[in-house]
């Protein structure tokens, strides 16, 4: 099957993905910016009760003239204002609220407009990669070295859905939260192009059914700058990456981190989040 096929059907998934999540309204971007502005979310719910932390959280941008993509990672621990809520780490406004205080916190705190969401539940992140049958990274020998459940597996190898969720949420060594960080971009990547996968296509209905359950989204079925760039997947080394940066601290026992608002400034910019 060649690609051209594969991103016919991919479309016919994602649209009818759309349909069965009951998008009943269409949202419109801003017609007058060049960019369109996705906030990659994951969460992770403690219990079934609960709405858990988004301790995963990234901003996708798409030029909508070049396609060129921009990501604006942000730590889970950054002390910032959740909206109708009070001061705390930004992870916790999913927690707090819904997606919508998450969103409306993070346009507040970087005054950057958020055109869509996609919010992944990484409690049942492996059971997304198993229907992909597995997905490949490039796996850092230090950290394999000291987690065992990655079964010694090094450099560009094919993970399962229990090394995936190890390998990603993994963070004790010298890179700690920024490590993390891309490795959560990797993923991201990763699960993207393994849908690209012929045999994915045959599975297409396990895929759609595990994408329902674990991926929400307010992304319309017409947005075709977005699907677009989804399907057709791409190069995270060739996109501009940047993180909110600051410095660590404890304050009452609780380590947050306080952002350098010039330098995430300077990073916006840079990203052209803005345009």
């Amino acid at each position: 099957m060649n690609k051209k096929v594969i991103i016919v059907v991919l479309v016919g998934i994602i649209l009818l993905a759309a349909s069965l999540s009951y998008l009943l309204f269409i949202p419109q971007t801003n017609s007058s910016s060049e960019r369109i502005n996705v906030l990659f979310l994951g969460a992770d719910a403690r219990t079934p009760q609960t709405q858990g932390y988004t301790d995963s959280i990234n901003i996708l941008s798409i030029d909508k003239n070049t396609k060129e993509v921009s990501i604006l990672s942000i730590p889970r621990d950054t002390k910032v204002q959740i909206a109708g809520k009070g001061v705390d780490k930004i992870n916790s406004a999913y927690a707090y609220g819904d997606i919508n205080t998450t969103k409306e916190t993070v346009e507040n705190f970087l005054k950057v407009r958020i055109d869509y969401y996609v919010l992944v539940d990484f409690t049942d992140f492996k059971e997304l990669v198993d229907s992909l049958g597995g997905i490949t990274m490039n796996v850092e020998p230090h950290i394999s070295a000291v987690r065992p459940e990655l079964h010694g597996k090094t450099g560009v190898s094919k993970l399962t859905g229990d090394e995936a969720l190890i390998y990603v949420r993994f963070r004790q060594d010298s890179e700690s939260e920024g490590g993390r960080m891309k490795r959560h971009r990797e993923a991201i990547t990763a699960i993207i192009n393994e849908a690209l996968n012929p045999s994915n296509i045959l599975q297409a209905p396990t895929v759609l059914n595990q994408l329902r359950k674990n991926v929400k989204t307010d992304i319309p079925p017409l947005e075709t700058t977005v699907i677009e760039k989804l399907i057709t997947g791409f190069n995270i080394d060739n996109a501009k990456t940047g993180v909110v940066t600051g410095e660590y601290t404890h304050i009452n026992g609780i380590n947050y981190m306080i952002p350098d608002m010039n330098k995430t400034e300077k990073t916006i910019i840079d990203l052209g989040l803005r345009n």
